[in-house]
């Protein structure tokens, strides 16, 4: 199966449409419709499109300047996870920066919408260079850690 990675300043109708989808199949139920809520009022950003030979997308990460910092976020569908396509997306938002951020949830204690435990990522960033930082977001939606790689 051949994978490849596209990056655009933004995205098609249907693969915004497809985004949304992996976002609410892959991420906690309380974090369901926020997709479109991440990049609001964001200005900069690249999408890196994970893409199989059918040109589906079957991942997507994106990086974006919020408060000084390059931030990013990532997914992949349940079918294509633990065959090393997070990393490959991890690569390519690393060959563009020198440091990124992100909110990663720590615990195992959220349900996905199919009512499946949500499984921290936490050991593939650990994997992959990143360090966690003493700053945690706690709200009703997310319980989560802040998480840096740096060159």
């Amino acid at each position: 199966m051949t994978i490849k990675i596209e990056i655009s300043k933004s995205l098609t109708e249907d693969q915004t449409k497809k985004v949304d989808q992996l976002w609410n199949e892959v991420y906690p139920i309380q974090l369901n419709n926020r997709f479109r809520l991440l990049l609001e009022g964001i200005e900069d950003y690249n999408h890196h499109l994970l893409l199989n030979e059918a040109d589906e997308v079957i991942g997507w990460a994106v990086a974006f300047f919020r408060a000084n910092e390059l931030w990013f976020s990532i997914l992949i569908s349940a079918t294509n996870q633990n065959k090393g396509n997070g990393k490959m997306l991890l690569d390519s938002l690393k060959r563009n920066s020198t440091n990124l951020c992100g909110w990663v949830i720590d615990h195992n204690n959220d349900l996905k919408q199919d009512s499946s435990t949500y499984y921290t990522p936490m050991q593939f960033y650990l994997k992959n260079g990143f360090i966690v930082m003493e700053q945690r977001i706690e709200t009703a939606i997310i319980s989560a850690v802040k998480i840096k790689f740096e060159v």
